[in-house]
């Protein structure tokens, strides 16, 4: 006879008796204490065990305060515009007071209405007061009364090329003037109503002592009757009313200056473009000093009246 007990094979026949009786009781001894230990852990036995969570906590953001709140957003989406990098730094923010003491903010990037700037930055001065219920359901930062700040913006001249191309940019630079006897009809002695002005394309230049050059591409005349033209401007970069305009402009065509009355009417469209800063409610910017680096970029420092940042789209806008 064979006993088999933990993979060990024995004959009996070849044990003594005692040692027969003794062997049977120890392997009896020993399977009762397997049996009574404990199971082996989940991890050994392939066992999985649930897991138990911790609660979760809920932070009640109207109650909050902070030393020091950082954002570092990247492609950014407005109501009205975008950017690729935005980096806010608000310190000592109390949101059950409505108060921060400083607010920093770097933008790069940015397009407002297709206006391209490459970097601002806008620092404030002195505490603010905020309304945390717009700040917190309708992502608005409102000051209760406007806030101050520092500002640099600094514009490329590749930016600029881009806005001026854009298809956008170059309807606006074009008129028709739909009166028979029109102010630009009369100025390039057309007798017809329906007169138009194309521009089909148009750069720019950026020169010393803030000055520029910029061509334009474009038609003039009635329906088919439209001829091509060619025309450049010489003009100068100020700051007027808080904002950089051109003045001081001369249009020419093959080299020879026409209608100065003409000159007017494409300055006060090309400034009319960028006057974002000037009717903006948001902000309002009042620059006071301009640099241009020629065939690079300028730079415009001032200040700013901030009477709100928005960071997203209204559900009644």
């Amino acid at each position: 006879m064979a006993i088999f007990k933990t993979g060990v094979t024995m004959r009996l026949s070849t044990i003594p008796v005692i040692f027969q009786l003794l062997l049977l009781s120890q392997l009896s001894s020993f399977e009762v204490a397997m049996a009574q230990q404990p199971p082996a852990p989940a991890a050994m036995t392939n066992m999985t065990q649930p897991l138990s969570a911790p609660a979760v906590t809920f932070v009640d953001i109207n109650s909050g305060r902070f030393g020091k709140l950082e954002i570092d957003l990247l492609d950014g989406q407005f109501m009205n515009g975008a950017c690729d990098n935005l980096h806010l730094v608000a310190r000592n923010m109390d949101f059950a007071a409505g108060e921060l003491k400083s607010l920093d903010i770097d933008v790069k990037g940015a397009n407002i209405d297709d206006f391209l700037v490459d970097k601002l930055s806008l620092t404030t001065q002195g505490a603010l007061k905020f309304d945390s219920g717009l700040l917190l359901n309708q992502k608005t930062l409102q000051f209760t009364s406007p806030a101050t700040a520092q500002v640099t913006a600094t514009i490329s001249q590749d930016s600029l090329n881009r806005y001026l191309k854009a298809p956008s940019t170059l309807d606006r630079l074009s008129y028709t003037a739909t009166k028979k006897g029109g102010m630009l009809a009369n100025l390039l002695g057309s007798v017809g109503g329906n007169f138009g002005l194309t521009i089909t394309g148009a750069s720019i230049v950026l020169g010393r002592n803030n000055k520029v050059n910029m061509t334009a591409e474009g038609k003039a005349g009635i329906g088919q009757l439209a001829l091509p033209i060619a025309a450049q401007l010489e003009s100068q970069l100020s700051i007027q009313e808080g904002w950089v305009q051109l003045s001081d402009t001369k249009l020419m065509t093959a080299g020879q200056e026409i209608s100065p009355q003409l000159s007017d009417l494409l300055v006060k469209k090309i400034n009319s473009l960028s006057n974002l800063g000037t009717k903006s409610d948001d902000i309002h910017f009042s620059f006071t000093e301009l640099k241009v680096t020629p065939g690079k970029q300028l730079v415009a420092t001032g200040t700013a009246l901030v009477n709100r940042l928005r960071f997203g789209r209204n559900q009644n806008q």
